[in-house]
């Protein structure tokens, strides 16, 4: 009886956690057609590697995931990491973002505005591995 209430018991927590933790796997994707997306960072990389917003609609880049990081983030090309990804010089998204790009300090955020349909690229020039594909529409 005592080993059956046990295990009972391990299985409703082990249930309890595997629901609470849906859908926050870091890289997974994001679409928002209204209200004012956000692309999250923690400490070394973005909380999904994908988000699709519409043309003119604020996007709150936040860097307070788990107390967030040091970022240098640009459009450009590669996965992030310094040495292995490049920053565009010049386009069509919002400032700041191209040439040396933006730095973004742990516990910070900004907002910035599409204005241009396409298909973004933002990476980190510090983390390797640290990218988020944005799509304007």
């Amino acid at each position: 009886m005592k080993k059956t209430l046990v295990l009972g018991v391990t299985l409703l927590l082990l249930g309890a956690f595997a629901v609470a933790a849906c859908g926050k796997t870091p890289g997974g994707s994001s679409t928002s057609t209204s209200g004012s997306p956000t692309i999250s960072m923690d400490a070394n990389n973005f909380t999904a590697h994908s988000l699709t917003v519409k043309v003119n609609q604020d996007v709150k880049l936040d860097d307070t995931v788990s107390g967030g990081g040091y970022h240098v983030l640009c459009f450009g090309s590669g996965n992030g990491g310094e040495g292995a990804s490049a920053c565009d010089k010049s386009g069509s998204g919002p400032d700041g973002f191209y040439g040396e790009g933006m730095v973004f300090n742990g516990g910070e955020t900004k907002t910035i505005t599409f204005s241009t349909a396409g298909k973004y690229h933002l990476i980190c020039t510090v983390h390797p591995g640290m990218y988020i594909d944005v799509t304007v529409q």
